[in-house]
């Protein structure tokens, strides 16, 4: 349960444009309540073709550009970021294989906490966020992930909302919630919700938390709603009370991946304009690789 006590690293994906610069601020904010470093990341994706000669990359004259011009912009943007904030530590990395392979690599490799990324426009319109690098990131990368909102000032945490909505890692993500509740010297509202499927083990597991928070030294506040529209009463108390951040368990992912039905995760999305932690345990098996850049398998001659 330690390791869901500090926050240390934190990678910011930045694709430099204007839905990123909440995301790194916030980045900053977070690294210096939690003393954590920032890696600045950015992907310049490969195209290539296979034939029988083997993979060969499409206008590799292009991506070494790209590459060139993305390790600049990176590099100015951290010179920047260090002068004003000179208490920490950036690094910049570039991946050249899919998102999320290259996020994973890094994650590994820098035991990465958490990844923030920014969502173009509102998170309420569902056409500039489904399909898009955030979505990938969200549901492919081996770690939380934290979604800011374009043009969000939301940059400390006084308000949490922690919904109770399924049984799995609730100890974990309660851990991280304490965490960034003190570091934002803010408090935690929590909120039991539960449908027609196992009200019961909803309830105690809901009970439990709320004992456990009692014996700790987080301001808390809770409440318990009957509803089959989870994602539509976690938005609504989050425009109520006006919260800061809510955050929610990613267990669920396997019920999120129709793009036809109106799941909890598009729900929530949609009728949300707070950032959205979704918190991921990372012993959890991971997602494997994506196939890397755009295959185009040609044919043998003859």
């Amino acid at each position: 349960m330690e390791k869901y006590t500090k926050i240390k690293t934190i990678l910011v994906a930045i694709d430099f444009t204007e839905k990123t610069d909440s995301a790194t601020i916030l980045a900053v904010h977070m690294a210096r309540r939690h003393n954590a470093r920032v890696i600045l990341f950015h992907n310049v994706m490969s195209f290539f073709i296979i034939d029988r000669t083997g993979r060969q990359v499409v206008g590799e004259d292009t991506i070494s550009k790209h590459y060139a011009e993305a390790e600049s912009s990176l590099e100015l943007i951290k010179n920047t970021l260090q002068q004003s904030y000179s208490d920490i530590t950036f690094s910049t990395m570039i991946g050249n294989d899919t998102i999320t392979n290259s996020i994973n690599k890094i994650i590994e490799k820098e035991s990465v906490d958490i990844v923030i990324t920014g969502t173009s426009g509102k998170q309420g319109l569902r056409e500039l966020f489904l399909g898009s690098s955030s979505y990938q990131i969200l549901t492919g990368v081996n770690c939380s992930v934290l979604l800011m909102p374009e043009g969000s000032q939301q940059y400390k945490f006084e308000k949490i909302l922690v919904p109770v909505r399924v049984l799995e890692k609730l100890n974990e993500k309660l851990e991280i919630s304490k965490l960034i509740a003190e570091k934002n010297k803010g408090f935690i509202n929590l909120l039991g919700i539960s449908g027609d499927e196992n009200p019961i083990g909803i309830r105690r597991a809901f009970i439990k938390i709320r004992e456990s928070l009692k014996g700790s030294d987080t301001e808390h506040y809770s409440s318990f709603v009957i509803s089959n529209d989870k994602a539509l009463q976690i938005s609504k108390a989050s425009r109520d009370a006006e919260f800061d951040l809510i955050i929610l368990n990613y267990q669920d992912e396997e019920s999120w991946k129709s793009f036809f039905s109106e799941n909890f995760f598009k729900q929530i999305i949609n009728n949300t304009s707070v950032p959205l932690l979704f918190f991921k345990d990372s012993d959890a098996p991971d997602h494997g690789p994506e196939p890397a850049g755009y295959d185009i398998t040609l044919p043998f001659p003859g």
